[in-house]
């Protein structure tokens, strides 16, 4: 099972876009918005809620991260972040054999920052080599389209 999670976003059009990018790939089992502040809050969310709905896409929107843990059984949890407070290069072919075999959750953020120590003590730290935080639509179509190509 694939989890999506986009964390700490404000922006409604940074929401919308991942909401976009998400519903792409069928391979995403759910989408979660962690802390969604701002104007995220509201008006992205129920924005985002009606067009997954419409697609008969599973959308989740929690307080907190440390709130993912406590739903949903995970074998895995990666966030996504710049190479210099990274643990590990992300490899496609591991987290493909992960997500056949397990529940396993990506976590971008969604803001101008990265993400706590706190909030990466809950899993793994991995980078796609930038150095700066990426938009988060752009660092989810990278991840899904290097996880579930198309043709």
């Amino acid at each position: 099972m694939l989890i999506v999670v986009l964390h700490d976003v404000y922006s409604t059009v940074k929401l919308s876009e991942v909401v976009d990018v998400v519903m792409e790939f069928d391979e995403v089992d759910l989408f979660v918005v962690s802390k969604a502040v701002s104007s995220a809050a509201q008006s992205g969310v129920p924005e985002a809620e009606k067009k997954m709905f419409s697609r008969g896409r599973r959308i989740l929107f929690i307080p907190d991260i440390t709130d993912l843990k406590e739903l949903i059984p995970m074998d895995r949890i990666f966030f996504f972040v710049p190479r210099s407070i990274a643990k590990d290069v992300f490899d496609p072919a591991y987290i493909r054999k992960l997500v056949r075999e397990s529940t396993v959750a990506l976590v971008f953020s969604g803001g101008e920052s990265s993400f706590s120590k706190r909030e990466l003590s809950l899993g793994e730290s991995l980078t796609l080599g930038f150095k700066n935080v990426m938009p988060p639509s752009a660092e989810i179509s990278i991840v899904l389209y290097t996880l579930f190509p198309r043709s």
